[in-house]
């Protein structure tokens, strides 16, 4: 029995030093600074990344009294079927057959006993049945990153279901659980070859010999394919956009937008008491002469329109001041702020605005083109500090 788990614990330490020894010579997953990524990926579908196998192979079954003979008369065949998904490049599962034959020595005319070999001691030989499923870690993928075109692949895994043993017109049914490792070797983009190295444990009544311990197993040794079915290989999930320059830009446009809330407020005021401030009367020679005050009108960036708060404004003047003074000419400059656009666009966005203001005045209001002078000063004469203020025609 020793001799059977001495060389159980040396194949899969071979195995092991295999698997790592090509892990240390892949670069796995890397990003630009060469470091290790291990996700995040897309979900797959539902029926992306499945496999199906087969690998055949031999059992050796450790029941009672089974090290009695020579461990080569106690090798049986072994068949191993089985179909399953990967769900992440670490996460897997599967469900499969394993079975065949077992055999091995029983002390006594037992249930599977076949020929007598010395004394008491008869050979035994039964077929067996393993339905299971089997939860897989690619321990490869999890810790050096997943790479599909990776040659050697470590995946351990655990499973459980239901075993059965028959033969000689009897049979028994047991629960059983699993353990083992399989190492996926690419051949190419649908088909890998497998080595697989798996034991089971169940309840020792699946041999029908009685014994002192209550459980047994059976270790099996498989080699054999695997075939990659559909969409294969995991996509990396894009990666999250970061929203840091966002929200700054964000924070600064809205202390601009109140700023500038502020600063219409103090134009707003400013409007209303021009609006309600009278012409000033002044004593020339004798005679009393209206003083009429100058005023603004405030044009939107770029643009060389008036809005209806603006166009009231100009309205007021014209009733208020121009049509008081009706022997005055009145200068109209046009004006836009040296903060934004070039000179030449300044200069003919002051022009656009000006004859804007010009046109209304002769058009609409019927002012005397005689009383009206124009003035388009570009950006070159900018009164105020703010530059929204300088986007203008004043008449004065």
């Amino acid at each position: 029995m020793r001799s059977i788990f001495f060389k159980k614990k040396l194949l899969i330490a071979v195995l092991a030093l295999a698997s790592s020894g090509v892990m240390a010579q892949e670069n796995g997953n890397r990003d630009e600074q060469n470091r290790i990524v291990r996700g995040p990926y897309e979900t797959n579908r539902f029926f992306d990344n499945i496999f199906i196998g087969v690998a055949g192979g031999v059992n050796v079954y450790q029941g009672e009294n089974d090290s009695y003979g020579s461990f080569g008369k106690r090798l049986a065949p072994a068949l191993d079927l089985y179909m399953g998904k990967w769900i992440t490049p670490s996460i897997g599962a599967r469900i499969g057959y394993s079975g065949i034959n077992a055999k091995g020595w029983t002390f006594g005319r037992t249930a599977y006993a076949k020929k007598r070999e010395a004394g008491e001691m008869y050979n035994e030989k039964f077929g067996i049945v393993n339905l299971h499923g089997d939860f897989l870690w690619n321990f490869s993928n999890a810790v050096s990153g997943y790479k599909e075109t990776r040659t050697w692949n470590f995946v351990p895994f655990i499973g459980a279901g239901w075993a059965r043993s028959y033969g000689s017109g009897t049979y028994d049914n047991e629960f059983a659980v699993s353990a083992g490792l399989l190492n996926n070797i690419r051949l190419c983009d649908v088909l890998d070859l497998t080595l697989e190295a798996r034991h089971m444990f169940t309840n020792q009544r699946l041999d029908k010999v009685a014994r002192r311990s209550r459980y047994e197993g059976m270790t099996s040794v498989t080699v054999g394919l695997t075939f990659k079915l559909n969409r294969r290989g995991f996509k990396r999930a894009a990666a999250p956009v970061d929203v840091t320059p966002y929200v700054t830009r964000i924070k600064t446009l809205e202390n601009d937008n109140n700023t500038l809330a502020g600063l219409n407020k103090n134009l707003t005021d400013e409007n209303e008491a021009l609006k309600n401030r009278k012409p000033e009367v002044v004593t020339v020679a004798g005679e009393d002469k209206i003083r009429v005050t100058p005023v603004a009108l405030f044009f939107p960036i770029g643009k060389a329109t008036l809005d209806k708060k603006e166009l009231t404004n100009l309205e007021f003047y014209v009733k208020e001041a121009l049509n008081i003074d009706k022997d005055k000419v009145f200068t109209l400059y046009g004006g836009a702020d040296k903060a934004t656009g070039t000179g030449a666009i300044n200069q003919r966005l002051s022009e656009q605005r000006v004859q804007y203001v010009y046109d209304l005045l002769v058009n609409k209001y019927g002012i005397s083109k005689d009383r009206l002078k124009v003035v388009a000063e570009g950006d070159r004469n900018n009164r105020f500090p703010e530059p929204e203020l300088n986007r203008t025609v004043i008449i004065m």
